[in-house]
């Protein structure tokens, strides 16, 4: 009988442990960055984004990825697909709208960052 208990008490156990193990839900990893204008501070739509990370090994991973900004004045980039659960930290990317470096931008995992850009 002494046998039988300590199975049921093991897979109860391991019950809860899965349990709580799988109610984790990755949070999306979001930037947005919002385009105005230098001068008048007014939104820029339809201005090219671009956020890349270029290293001089070609094995590496590289992230290059390009947004229009929509009428809000905002690109949106998600990169929950690059990002894995676990990882420390991100990624630093280069930050280019039509076509010039404006600055670098540190993305934080499973927050949505956001940037505001003057062209």
């Amino acid at each position: 009988m002494t046998t039988n208990k300590y199975i049921k008490s093991t897979f109860f156990l391991f019950l809860i442990v899965f349990t709580i193990v799988s109610c984790y839900k990755k949070k999306d990893t979001i930037v947005i960055i919002n385009v105005r204008e230098n001068a008048t501070n007014e939104i820029v739509v339809g201005a090219d984004v671009r956020l890349y990370y270029q290293s001089g090994n070609p094995d590496s991973t590289r992230i290059d990825v390009s947004a229009t900004s929509n009428p809000q004045g905002q690109a949106v980039f998600n990169f929950n697909d690059l990002y894995q659960s676990g990882q420390a930290g991100f990624a630093v990317l280069d930050l280019l709208v039509n076509g010039t470096k404006v600055s670098v931008i540190q993305i934080e995992e499973e927050v949505t960052t956001e940037e505001t850009v003057y062209i």
